[in-house]
């Protein structure tokens, strides 16, 4: 498994897997060295609020192995999973998640999705200096048996498809969703995971992602070496 962490993002504070055990490449989270004769930790300001660069980042550090774990229990069903993932969260004064979201994911697999999530807003984080603050990291993690990637060209035909199932899970929500997916030879979808337009839409996701399960692409997959990957934006 590679798997590869840029720079942590700060804006107001922003900052392969697979059966057999994986092997690693350990990432680099670089924080800033915890300061010696001040009282108050390094912090970054912006028009939201200011959160300690050093806190923020080693909460990310600590995450990660565990980020790591949400997608290797995902390709223990499924060794083709893997993929980037964007995560952006609020935190409000106390230093709790107000609200948290994948704002890009090419991971393919709601339940490892679900998995980072629930570890990001479960941590207590660095209490803002003033109103509230934001943070995002990103990580991607390749797949164990790499699965045969669809040009945009071929999925057309699935995106129509996908936009009638998920219809009823996306009313009311403005902007439009990236769902990626697993494919089987058949055209079945193994495996589905969603980034939504925004932290509102979020609550949509698992619906949008559980009617995916049920779309069946045609004409898209013939191959039985691999299972298939593709990325739709769902409007």
């Amino acid at each position: 498994m590679r798997l590869a962490v840029p720079a942590l993002i700060l804006a107001s504070s922003c900052a392969s897997v697979g059966t057999p055990p994986p092997t690693q490449r350990h990432a680099r989270v670089e924080a800033a060295a915890e300061p010696e004769l001040s009282e108050e930790l390094p912090s970054v300001e912006g028009e939201i609020g200011g959160m300690s660069q050093y806190g923020v980042e080693q909460s990310w550090a600590d995450l990660h192995p565990r980020f790591i774990r949400c997608v290797e229990q995902a390709s223990t069903r499924l060794s083709a999973i893997g993929g980037r993932v964007s995560v952006k969260l609020r935190v409000d004064r106390g230093g709790n998640v107000r609200w948290a979201y994948l704002n890009d994911t090419t991971l393919g697999d709601r339940e490892a999705e679900l998995c980072v999530l629930e570890l990001v807003k479960s941590r207590k984080w660095p209490r803002p200096k003033s109103g509230e603050g934001l943070a995002e990291t990103r990580f991607e993690v390749d797949a164990a048996d790499t699965p045969r990637e669809l040009p945009a060209a071929r999925a057309s035909g699935f995106a129509r498809q996908a936009g009638a199932a998920t219809r009823d899970c996306r009313k009311g929500v403005a902007g439009a969703f990236v769902a990626t997916v697993y494919l089987s030879d058949t055209g079945e979808v193994l495996a589905a995971g969603v980034a939504p337009p925004d932290e509102t839409a979020e609550s949509a996701s698992d619906c949008v992602a559980a009617a995916l399960l049920g779309v069946r692409a045609r004409g898209l997959v013939a191959s039985r070496d691999a299972p298939a990957k593709l990325s739709v934006k769902i409007r």
